[in-house]
């Protein structure tokens, strides 16, 4: 038997190889975890936007990737000032270090664990409420494995990506150290990222289909008969609120009439920076040098940034118009179904740049809504009681347990004994402590319980839906 835990249909295939396996039979789970919300935000202030995060959930633990060792102490020697407990796990420090900050986290010492990819492999914190990639991963599958120790308790959480320019040129940087055959397998990984970060369709089904999975399309009640409508996880940015579009036919006419024309007078492209630069009129040694400047595109450009002429390219290679060579240059030509937009003029809808977004799900997968102030009494008693035996909070009580707990008012053994994740051992050594505490609560809160909805409070414990 042979396992792993994300593996692409490239990846299977290769095991099968490999290992020699003959008629092999293979089993695949299911990759969506639909209780995680994926955001993508524009990497404007990024500790000044982590920090905001951060502070919007004071009651949450989560973990920071940053690309480098250097990051992660600076990070979380930031935070620290700032009044976050925050440490960093990377694999240039000591065991002991590594072993202290780790612990200090399952046991919810420490709020905050700023990591490399060292960190994760084998962490079962269940009550991770959040994950922040502070730079860009390298691949999707690095992102999907890192977003994937958030939430694991079934509760919703999140999982944030700061995406810049900046980061994607600095993996470019890092790739061009590596071997040739290396680079083209780490290029093609980084612009599915890229393409995964700026990309206006549900991240939800984006990431599924990496990983040869369809995200199901959701039809209206009218019968089979009906096609399917946009696929929407309603837990992703994009799905949540629909980035804006526009007729962008002009300026893709540009742009790809901009690399036929310098495609044209040599045979062969050039890189994306390359044609923003010509469409923009930029007065550079690499455009005077090729004649660049005499095309009939120089200089048509001029109305749009920088960065939004390398969105729109993005985009376009996104959309199957242009294509980008292998190797270090990455060179732009069109696509057959590029040049036929160029010829026909044909319509083409663009998207407009990502902005800072905070609007949530009204709803989330895993969601147990419950009383959060008797919620945050049975985590304070929770806490007291791991610190005495000097176990991790979730070997006591998960958050899911305590939930079902601040819902349902469990005030004798059998409709404690109900509650997920309590057996007869739990019962006995923790049943009593945690029943006196709701009811404690519940005499205090008498009348702010009896007139909860029906939705919230349920007097007799059953099954959660």
């Amino acid at each position: 038997m042979a396992l792993t835990a994300t593996p692409t249909e490239r990846v299977r295939a290769n095991i099968i190889k490999e290992l020699e396996l003959l008629d092999a039979r293979a089993y695949v789970a299911s990759f969506n975890r639909p209780n995680l919300t994926y955001r993508v935000v524009p990497k404007t202030a990024a500790y000044e936007q982590l920090l905001a995060f951060i502070r919007s959930r004071p009651n949450d633990s989560g973990i920071i990737y940053c690309a480098s060792r250097k990051s992660t102490e600076s990070l979380a020697g930031n935070l620290s000032k700032d009044d976050v407990s925050a440490k960093p796990y990377h694999a240039g420090l000591t065991t002991a270090e590594r072993t202290k900050h780790q612990d200090g986290f399952l046991r919810d010492d420490v709020r905050i664990i700023t990591a490399t990819i060292a960190f994760g492999m084998g962490i079962n914190k269940p009550n991770v409420r959040f994950v922040v990639h502070y730079d860009l991963p390298k691949n999707l599958e690095s992102y999907y494995q890192e977003t994937g120790r958030a939430g694991r308790d079934g509760l919703p959480s999140e999982c944030v990506l700061l995406f810049s320019a900046g980061d994607v040129a600095k993996q470019r940087h890092f790739i061009d150290e590596k071997t040739e055959k290396e680079a083209r397998v780490a290029r093609a990984q980084l612009q599915q990222m890229v393409q995964f970060a700026e990309t206006r369709e549900c991240r939800r089904a984006t990431l599924l289909q990496y990983f040869g999975e369809t995200y199901p399309a959701r039809l209206d009640d009218v019968g089979d008969q009906t096609p399917p409508l946009e696929v929407s996880c309603e837990s992703c940015d994009n799905c949540l609120q629909p980035r804006e579009t526009f007729d962008g036919t002009v300026h893709a006419q540009k742009f790809l009439s901009c690399v036929y024309r310098i495609h044209s007078r040599h045979g062969f492209g050039f890189g994306l920076g390359h044609v923003v630069d010509v469409l923009r009129g930029a007065d550079t040694e690499p455009i005077r040098q090729r004649g660049h400047n005499e095309l009939s595109t120089y200089g048509i450009g001029d109305e749009l940034k920088r960065g939004e002429w390398q969105a729109i390219g993005r985009e376009l290679l996104r959309l199957g118009l242009i294509e980008c060579a292998p190797g270090k240059f990455a060179t732009l030509s069109l696509t057959p179904a590029g040049l036929e937009a160029l010829r026909k003029r044909t319509s083409i809808v663009l998207t407009k740049q990502i902005e800072i977004a905070e609007k949530r799900a009204r709803t989330k997968a895993g969601a147990i809504e419950c009383d959060e102030v008797l919620f945050a009494r049975l985590r304070a008693l929770r806490r007291r009681l791991a610190d005495e035996r000097g176990v991790p909070a979730y070997i006591i009580f998960s958050d899911v347990s305590l939930r079902e707990m601040a819902r349902t008012y469990p005030m004798d053994s059998t409709e404690f004994r109900r509650i997920a994740g309590v057996g007869e051992q739990k019962l006995k050594d923790f049943g009593e402590v945690f029943m006196s505490a709701i009811r404690s609560h519940s005499a205090e809160n008498q009348s702010a319980i009896s007139s909860q909805d029906a939705d919230f409070y349920v007097p007799k414990p059953g099954r959660l839906t």
